[in-house]
């Protein structure tokens, strides 16, 4: 079976849909059973990017671009390599030589528009319904997501095959005190913090969070910062401005892109993450954490209890007192952050990249299999 794969998302900044589409692709290059996998890229590949994909064919198309490269370059190199299956993420071409399977992060901007721009909500709700009439499966990387996009979409439940993700290889060894000591000096952090993880945007529940932790801090008098990680993206003048407040009070640093190779040592040093997100498809920031020993703070709604398990400290993402209460009880807890650092290490060892390729594998030959009968 010959699979193509859509890569370009493998060539901008880490977001989710690239960290998943990074690891997915170099565990499947290692998967010998018998496959052949294509990467489809619309630029030449920077050298870093080449060698995470060794073992797979890599075909560029440069023109055209955005989506004309979806409806138009996508096809023909599907057609020209002879494919069994194509793979992308969200957006189907609309006329394909072969069955198309699609990955399915989340489906929040249906869920809650709200959250989203103009924009997004229109571009999403006009031409996913239709790319899903195209699409033969779905991957989703939770039960809850796998859940939201049959009841949503009215897609059958039978042809969502759910493949959960993982933290990547740089969480597999522990850092050390040099790295660790690296980092406090990269990111002028003297004292003790606790963490978020994502970009700002609605979704992510930032806005509560920052108010939570200022007021745990200033009646429980903990030494904690919080540093957000992540960018701004989009309607988050709110958070910009509650951050700017808490900034100047001393309660909050906002340090930005932090690229992989910082984060295990960013979270080890942690004095715990926070994580109380509106919605997530999966949650990988959870996992990163606990892959280092770092208790977590989450969310019990959406695929979060499913991701963590019992493994964190899980709180209604929408009560700020709740968010607050827990901040200040890993804060003073050592023997709570304790056993939630232990407990997540072993959560963690339980998702692995090689498990996410070998279940995608089956959803393949599957699909093909269904498809071709």
């Amino acid at each position: 079976m010959r699979v193509g794969i859509d890569g370009r998302v493998l060539l901008g900044r880490k977001t989710g849909d690239r960290t998943y589409t990074y690891n997915l692709v170099r565990a499947l290059a290692r998967a010998d059973i018998g496959h052949e996998f294509v990467v489809y890229l619309d630029e030449q590949p920077p050298a870093a990017i080449r060698d995470a994909l060794d073992g797979l064919l890599i075909h560029v198309r440069e023109r055209p671009r955005g989506y004309l490269w979806t409806v138009m370059a996508l096809p023909r190199l599907a057609r020209a390599d002879r494919l069994d299956l194509l793979h992308v993420q969200y957006m189907a071409p609309f006329v394909s030589p072969c069955p198309v399977i699609s990955t399915i992060h989340d489906i929040s901007f249906k869920l809650y528009p709200q959250w989203f721009t103009w924009r997004d909500r229109v571009v999403m709700n006009r031409f996913l319904p239709g790319s899903l009439r195209r699409t033969a499966s779905v991957l989703a990387p939770s039960e809850a997501t796998a859940s939201d996009i049959a009841a949503q979409y009215s897609y059958p439940r039978e042809r969502i095959f759910v493949t959960p993700e993982a933290s990547g290889e740089q969480f597999l060894t522990q850092p050390d005190a040099a790295d660790r000591a690296r980092i406090r000096a990269k990111f002028q952090m003297p004292g003790p913090y606790m963490l978020y993880v994502g970009n700002l945007q609605p979704r992510k529940n930032v806005r509560r969070l920052i108010r939570a932790f200022v007021a745990a801090r200033t009646q429980k008098r903990f030494a904690e910062q919080l540093i957000l990680a992540g960018q701004p993206a989009w309607k988050c003048a709110e958070e910009q401005r509650l951050l700017h407040d808490a900034a100047a009070a001393g309660h909050v640093r906002h340090i930005g892109y932090v690229e992989d190779n910082d984060l295990p040592a960013l979270y080890a040093e942690a004095t715990a993450l926070l994580f109380p997100t509106l919605y997530e498809g999966f949650g990988l920031p959870v996992l990163e954490a606990m892959a280092v020993g770092t208790p977590v703070l989450t969310s019990n709604v959406s695929s979060l209890p499913e991701v963590a398990g019992d493994a964190a400290l899980l709180v209604d993402p929408r009560n700020e007192a709740a968010i607050g209460a827990a901040v200040a009880q890993l804060a003073y807890d050592v023997e709570l952050r304790e056993r939630l650092g232990a407990a997540g290490r072993n959560r963690a060892q339980l998702f692995a990249w090689s498990t996410t390729a070998e279940l995608t594998i089956a959803a393949y030959e599957q699909t093909v299999g269904r498809v071709g009968q």
